[in-house]
């Protein structure tokens, strides 16, 4: 029974720890942190878009659970808060909009920087059918001085 068990459990992990996630290309909220694929569960992303004439705002937070440990992949909360000018759409500077907690270091968090900020570049706005796509990158940095480089950064986001 012990042996039915254990091969069990472990077949089960197997399946979940494989079947889980998706396909970095085909992720709708997406990024490489130090070159590991973040991809946050689509049933834990929150995505809020305000409208305010020429100062838009955008808001996307994405957890990735610690499922991804066992691909060694980056997990945790990342979120992005940014205002754009929805009439002249041009990369925006991501000052300290960006903030990441995760991989076992809940208590250090890692934020964008005015002074060094990265960009977010809206490829797609289509108000009419509620729809959004960007690319993103930027270098986090906690207060410990350690950094994080943030690359591939994609969202495609109804609202």
């Amino acid at each position: 029974m012990l042996r039915f068990s254990t091969i069990t459990l472990l077949a089960a992990a197997i399946l979940f720890g494989s079947g889980c996630t998706e396909k970095f290309e085909d992720a709708k909220y997406r990024c490489k942190i130090n070159g590991k694929d973040f991809i946050p569960s689509k049933d834990l992303i929150q995505f809020d878009y305000t409208e305010n004439p020429g100062n838009d705002r955008i808001r996307i937070r994405g957890t990735a659970l610690a499922t991804s440990q066992l691909s060694g992949n980056p997990y945790g909360e990342f979120e992005i808060q940014f205002s754009f000018n929805d009439t002249a759409l041009a990369p925006v500077e991501l000052g300290y909009d960006v903030v990441y907690y995760g991989n076992n270091e809940w208590d250090k968090a890692y934020r964008s920087s005015a002074t060094d900020p990265g960009t977010i570049t809206i490829t797609s706005l289509n108000k009419t059918e509620k729809r959004v796509t960007a690319d993103f990158e930027l270098t986090l940095y906690a207060d410990d001085g350690s950094t994080l480089s943030v690359t591939d950064g994609f969202f495609d986001q109804n609202w």
